[in-house]
């Protein structure tokens, strides 16, 4: 057999004869290309067609975060774990937390929320959200006195300012409200802020997961969609509808920065 031998200035890379790079003078560096990072996703639970994830979406967005938003009130199934997903987000709503035997999905919500809990997920909740999470971590959900509808302060607890999501943030502000149920902290939940209403408005548990009794996502279009056929609801909790509606306009487009705020650093801890 003939033997043969390849020149110093040629070398192989996939089986081709190629010139070196410093024949060429093509420069070729492994450590320089660009590597994209893993891109992140978290799961929302809608619960209804105007309980839309609003500026939670477009903070995730701008954070690179992918969102993929579950229908279950449309029959659609829910994910049997969260091992495909960095965190969940579960939105508000006009079910119950306890009305499972209703809408039986809300069971698995609930375990996925003792999943996130158990495997250090994050995890954000808002209004029904917040509800579900305090029933998933033992504590008890029943409904208010009254009905909280409309645009009222929330105030932040002391121990605030020494969270990461909520250091640096006005100690009140005007939120989003639209509920009729409260919640108990559960065990070792620590209670953020509260309104003249309600006690509860937001908690943590563990080191990420937050329950918001407002809507923090809130916007002003999605506001507009929620006063469509409410007129009945909103006069048994003596709100005025275009009262609400112009109080929208005023209260919401100021609020989006501290939402922005927020939903960036919850997106820094997925």
């Amino acid at each position: 057999m003939r033997k043969f031998s390849i020149p110093h200035d040629v070398f192989v890379a996939r089986g081709l004869l190629i010139s070196p790079p410093w024949k060429t003078g093509l420069a070729i560096s492994l450590a320089a290309r660009p590597r994209k990072s893993p891109v992140k996703k978290i799961l929302f639970i809608q619960h209804g067609e105007t309980d839309k994830p609003g500026l939670l979406a477009e903070t995730l967005g701008r954070s690179h975060v992918a969102i993929e938003i579950a229908h279950p009130y449309l029959g659609e199934a829910l994910p049997a774990s969260l091992d495909l997903f960095h965190g969940l987000a579960v939105g508000g709503g006009a079910q119950g937390a306890y009305e499972s035997d209703k809408y039986p999905y809300l069971n698995q919500e609930c375990h996925l929320i003792q999943e996130a809990a158990h495997s250090g997920k994050p995890v954000l909740g808002l209004c029904l959200g917040a509800q579900l999470m305090a029933a998933a971590l033992g504590a008890p959900v029943r409904r208010g006195e009254r009905r909280e509808v409309g645009f009222f302060p929330v105030t932040l607890d002391p121990i605030a300012k020494y969270d990461p999501l909520l250091c640096d943030l006005p100690t009140d502000f005007v939120a989003t409200h639209w509920h009729g149920d409260v919640f108990d902290l559960p065990a070792a939940g620590m209670r953020l802020a509260s309104s003249a209403m309600t006690q509860n408005q937001l908690f943590r548990y563990g080191c990420g997961l937050y329950g918001l009794q407002f809507h923090l996502e809130m916007t002003p279009e999605i506001f507009e969609e929620m006063l469509v056929g409410s007129d009945e609801y909103l006069a048994e909790a003596g709100a005025d509808t275009e009262q609400l509606r112009q109080e929208a306009w005023r209260f919401l487009p100021p609020l989006r920065e501290t939402a922005e705020i927020v939903f960036s650093r919850w997106a820094a801890m997925l």
